[in-house]
């Protein structure tokens, strides 16, 4: 389409594949976390050259072992082993564009291209989305203008307040058609006492604007629209105009003097289309004060239906009671009232045809059994940062540091804990320490551990390794023995 935005340029093209299938909610529930432990802003540092595939899965396969409520594509429970199932959405994702692998010498590295993450922030931040305030929105525009209008001429906080208000017009736009949608909703609420709550709860406040009772005051920073327009207005003309070209010029479109004033008269158009808020704003107190007396008609009906209706119930008992006999007769044809002719023949329900092929058995006991003891196998073997922090603190409860020789196995996630805490310790030893991009540094919580004698191998009835100690951070260190 001409003039349409060129979306799967920048994207692939097949990205919203997962968000559009059967499970759409659960990848999009996983997409966020990987989100948040891997590739977004609250996540560490990520390497340069992406994650090993194998964390990755594991990831996945940690949240499918927490929280398993997905479905196959055709309705039946997956039972698949779970790494292959993990394996399967991360190829799905590698496919539909949201991660790229790469292979690195013998190992494969994945990472979320900079335009996915960017779109998935955008999502999130659109998903989480709460009410508008114009207010802000306003001295935000306002402000940026003021530091151009000062002389710093920087087109990229002209851009950024032009886009501003671009978005703040969008939002008033669709927000008449989203009050008109409040209405069907509120009116599904079974009591009146329910509706008033929730009208009064969700409504444009709470929902759209969270000023919208202070947009008519007289210093609201809508007041300051002409103000905008006027420093947009400066901007255009004269010296300021061509200082901004030349920046847009050197920074933006590699010196062609052509898109460098296209691209100042849109933003500049921009703004001046803040001329038209008022129209916006005229539109949607139409359709808050429609909404206002729908309301009101509800609740008036609602409040008063059901009074009128007992006075008309009593009404009829009581005509019925003093009406002659033959004034009761019923208006009908002569013959039976209710003849199994004059009945509707019942609606046959068609047969459902069998079904040739893709036919699914469901697991026997013995194969339920042995999925749930590799589940807890499984999750026997893994370590996370809770059984980590358990097991340090069981032994370090008395004291600030305590040697590898004191501390105790009972069980296989004892066993596992002291395989990770002895990886640490020969990582941590290695020229440069612990690297950052290394997934067990989110084990180290409160303490960290160091190698006392890479040679002096000690045995533990289970491992034979060297020594290493753990030591509460924020506590002297001692001599090594």
């Amino acid at each position: 389409m001409q003039g349409s935005a060129p979306l799967f340029e920048v994207v692939p093209a097949g990205i919203f594949g997962p968000l559009a299938s059967a499970n759409r909610r659960n990848y999009w529930s996983l997409l966020c976390r990987l989100f948040d432990e891997f590739f977004g802003p609250d996540a560490p540092v990520p390497p340069s050259h992406g994650f090993p595939r194998r964390e990755i899965t594991a990831a996945i396969e940690r949240y499918l072992l927490a929280d398993d409520p997905w479905e196959d594509e055709d309705g039946q429970a997956p039972d698949a082993p779970l790494n292959v199932r993990a394996s399967a959405i991360h190829d799905r994702f590698r496919a539909a564009g949201w991660l790229r692998q790469e292979r690195i010498g013998a190992r494969e590295m994945v990472t979320m291209p900079p335009m996915v993450a960017q779109l998935l922030s955008t999502l999130v931040e659109f998903s989480e989305h709460g009410p508008t305030f114009v207010s802000a929105k306003m001295r935000s525009v306002e402000l940026q203008l003021q530091q151009v209008a000062d002389g710093r001429m920087d087109g990229g906080i002209l851009d950024e307040a032009a886009d501003q208000a671009r978005r703040l017009l969008v939002s008033l736009a669709s927000m008449s058609l989203q009050v008109r949608d409040l209405m069907p909703e509120l009116s599904k609420a079974e009591t009146t006492a329910q509706f008033a709550r929730q009208w009064f709860e969700r409504y444009v406040g709470q929902l759209f604007i969270g000023d919208y009772a202070e947009l008519h005051r007289a210093d609201h920073p809508m007041a300051r629209r002409s103000s905008i327009l006027a420093m947009a207005q400066q901007l255009d003309a004269g010296a300021p105009r061509e200082a901004l070209v030349a920046w847009y010029r050197e920074h933006v479109t590699g010196g062609d003097e052509a898109r460098a004033q296209q691209r100042l008269s849109r933003s500049l158009g921009r703004l001046r289309e803040l001329e038209r808020i008022d129209e916006y704003l005229a539109r949607l107190d139409e359709d808050i004060r429609q909404a206002n007396r729908r309301a009101l008609a509800f609740l008036d009906y609602r409040l008063r239906a059901p009074d009128k209706l007992d006075v008309l119930l009593r009404r009829a008992c009581r005509g019925v009671l003093s009406a002659p006999a033959d004034a009761l007769r019923l208006l009908v044809a002569p013959g039976p009232l209710m003849d199994e002719t004059r009945l509707r023949p019942p609606q046959r329900k068609p047969a459902p045809i069998p079904r040739s092929a893709n036919a699914t058995e469901p697991p026997t006991p013995e194969q339920l059994a042995r999925l749930s003891l590799l589940r807890k196998m499984k999750r026997a073997r893994l370590v996370n940062a809770e059984d980590m922090a358990r097991y340090v603190g069981r032994h370090l409860h008395h004291g600030a540091m305590i040697d590898s020789a004191q501390l105790g196995i009972a069980g296989i996630e004892d066993l596992r804990a002291y395989q990770t805490l002895l990886t640490l310790a020969l990582r941590g030893n290695r020229i440069g320490g612990l690297r950052r991009e290394d997934p067990l540094g989110r084990l180290l919580r409160g303490f960290r551990v160091e190698l006392l004698d890479a040679g002096d191998t000690r045995d533990n009835d289970y491992l034979r390794g060297p020594r290493f100690r753990i030591q509460r951070i924020g506590t002297s260190s001692s001599p090594p023995l």
